[in-house]
């Protein structure tokens, strides 16, 4: 039964690899391999040489995360809510604008073009200029010039702005999804870091960038957290201006009709005294009254006002970051070798195909 078994030939659909049929099939083609690879490699060394060069630069904050006040004064109610399905930890939370959500700002359209009108110093061609005139110049041909005055020809969807939207030409939104992915922010929920990561073709231009975005994110935050704060400031600011103006002039008032009634004693006399007296009054407890709320309302926006840590600044990166010639080199090689091999492959693969024929 065993002979049996052994004596039974393998079947055509069974494929049998052999070591030694790999290894003649290799020295058979190295020479096309060597071939392909060598073009290979000098192409890829062509584009990693030509190539433009990339740098990278990162800036690291640490913000403030406000915990909620009601809850600290609630105490051990909480956890009597929490029993009852209510999470008082929802009912009092001022950061409208989590940390989690800062990528978001430096993701929009409105941050992408302020950072595109900033000017920023370039090493490579020892100028300054703004963003946007730098990244027209590295892709300035006659290509991009014949399609600006082609895009400068079409008219706009919306001249008077009626809509009141953003309207970009192709040019712009293409320079804002460009700024888009070279400007990267990421949030560690374990320990609360926000990391901006720019890449620019100019070192200095990537260090720069990372600051202004950061200098973004905390005007931004800080003008959406003080914003209420700030408008009640000012509107107990002007009322304080008013009521000092009328408490000035009751005590003025009052102060005159003194000086011109000191040695009368007529009752209409006292009577009109007492008017200007309450008047004077009136003015002067409202004014104070408004100075104490001004000054609640001062200290208020101080207490909104977040604060951002910068752990780590941005530097201006002294290495490029891409492309990398070696590994792009030993890759365009790799490949190179790989699609000879399977060509070769392919074409005994038909040539078997054909004799079958």
């Amino acid at each position: 039964m065993e002979q049996t078994q052994q004596n039974i030939p393998p079947t055509t659909d069974e494929i049998e690899i052999n070591i030694a049929d790999i290894v003649k099939f290799l020295k058979d083609n190295l020479r096309r391999m060597m071939i392909w690879g060598v073009v290979a490699a000098v192409l890829g060394a062509i584009y990693a040489f030509t190539a433009q060069k990339e740098f990278d630069s990162k800036a690291v904050v640490l913000p403030e995360l406000q915990s909620s006040s009601l809850t600290g004064k609630l105490g051990g109610l909480s956890a009597l809510a929490g029993l009852a399905g209510v999470d008082l930890s929802q009912m009092n939370s001022t950061e409208a604008i989590r940390p989690d959500l800062y990528p978001n700002i430096t993701q929009s359209v409105p941050f992408a073009l302020h950072i595109l009108q900033q000017k920023v110093y370039v090493s490579s061609q020892k100028k300054e200029m703004t963003l946007e005139a730098f990244f027209y110049s590295l892709n300035e041909n006659w290509l991009t010039r014949l399609l600006d005055s082609e895009e400068e020809e079409k008219e706009k969807l919306d001249p008077k702005q009626m809509s009141q939207a953003v309207e970009l030409d192709l040019k712009k939104e293409n320079l804002i999804k460009e700024i888009q992915k070279r400007i990267t922010t990421t949030f560690d929920r374990k320990t609360g870091i926000i990391t901006i990561n720019t890449q620019m073709p100019d070192p200095v231009v990537a260090a720069t960038v990372a600051r202004l975005s950061v200098d973004y994110l905390k005007v931004y935050v800080t003008k959406y957290r003080t914003e209420k704060a700030y408008k009640q400031m000012q509107f107990l600011g002007q009322q304080v201006r008013e009521a000092k103006a009328r408490y000035q002039g009751a005590e003025a008032a009052l102060a005159s009709y003194r000086d011109r009634n000191s040695f009368l004693v007529m009752n209409t006399a006292k009577v009109t005294e007492q008017r200007l007296q309450s008047e004077f009054m009136l003015a002067q407890n409202v004014y104070n009254g408004l100075v104490q709320q001004y000054e609640q309302a001062k200290i208020r926006v101080e207490e909104e006002t977040p604060v951002f840590k910068l752990l780590e600044p941005a530097k201006i990166p002294l290495k490029k970051s891409a492309p990398k010639r070696l590994m792009l080199i030993f890759a365009m090689t790799v490949t190179g070798v790989g699609l000879s091999i399977i060509l070769k492959i392919i074409q005994q693969y038909i040539a078997q195909l054909k004799s079958k024929i």
